[in-house]
């Protein structure tokens, strides 16, 4: 793994399961953030907060039990922000069948430690 990418993997819950039996939308806004800070932190090495989430996409559903990929990468940086692209699939264990479930664009601004916008080192 290098600097400008970022892989999480874990296991869909049923904590995460919304009125349809699927793994509800805003969890999987909350893992795309999460993971979007989390590259975006380690790239900058400074604190980064969500300026922006552009483009978010939900292209088919996740089940309980699947097995969540979440793949970040950053594909701009300018002086103080970074755009960084979220890609969610998961896969199915017992079917062993992989699908794409979500894609977006996030945009986090680095800051210093009284929240002023800071240069990414």
């Amino acid at each position: 793994m290098n600097d400008k990418n970022l892989e999480m993997s874990f296991l869909a819950q049923p904590n995460h399961v919304n009125y349809h039996g699927s793994v509800h939308g805003g969890s999987v806004m909350k893992w795309i953030d999460e993971a979007g800070y989390a590259l975006a932190v380690r790239y900058a090495q400074n604190n980064c907060v969500t300026k922006m989430v552009n483009g978010i996409e939900f292209l088919a559903p996740i089940h309980i039990g699947d097995l969540i990929y979440i793949q970040a990468k950053v594909v701009h940086q300018g002086t103080t922000s970074l755009r960084i692209e979220v890609d969610v699939a998961s896969e199915n264990l017992i079917e062993k069948k992989r699908k794409k479930n979500c894609t977006c664009e996030l945009t986090f601004v680095a800051i210093d430690a009284e929240g002023n916008k800071t240069t990414i080192k």
